[in-house]
């Protein structure tokens, strides 16, 4: 009876092998074959990895220089209009009040016309030269948004890390005291 098992065992080993080799252009690693599970009343067929990887992927697309704001440089900026442009990069809306440009579902507006682009978003495209300060609701999406800026030749760019949630934060622990 051992003999017969050891035998069954070696010819299974001998097919995957076979089939390793036979499967061109797929690494072994990617292969994947049925497992049993279950009881042997119900016995099922689950596909269980060999070798599997696993990788993390982040929303960067490069290394940048982009400056990063607190609180307090954002509320300097917001009393002094006109010395940088704050861009929403959220989802939805944070406020209607403020400039919005969601980069997920757009990503090549930085690339847009003069025109296309204040049509777009309702606001004038901002000059290569301006700078430009990212922010959303929780400081997700900004790093993406500001990468496209810098792939799109926009020099000045800056990440409000704290973002929508910081803001919301400070000004209540502001009015407080």
């Amino acid at each position: 009876m051992f003999q017969s098992l050891r035998n069954t065992v070696v010819a299974r080993q001998g097919a995957l092998n076979v089939l390793r080799r036979t499967v061109s252009g797929v690494p072994a690693r990617n292969l994947s074959f049925p497992a049993k599970t279950g009881s042997f009343a119900t016995r099922q067929k689950a596909i269980r990895p060999i070798n599997s990887y696993s990788f993390r992927h982040y929303s960067v697309l490069t290394q940048s220089a982009a400056k990063e704001y607190k609180y307090q440089d954002v509320k300097k900026l917001v009393q002094e209009p006109g010395t940088a442009l704050l861009i929403d990069s959220s989802t939805k809306a944070i406020s209607p009040a403020l400039r919005t440009c969601r980069f997920k579902s757009s990503p090549g507006a930085f690339d847009l016309t003069e025109e296309e682009f204040e049509e777009s978003f309702g606001f004038p495209k901002p000059a290569k030269d301006q700078p430009l300060v990212f922010y959303c609701l929780g400081g997700v999406r900004l790093t993406a948004a500001e990468e496209l800026a810098n792939s799109f030749g926009y020099t000045k760019r800056g990440n409000y890390v704290g973002s929508y949630e910081d803001w919301v934060t400070q000004e209540h622990a502001a009015k407080k005291a």
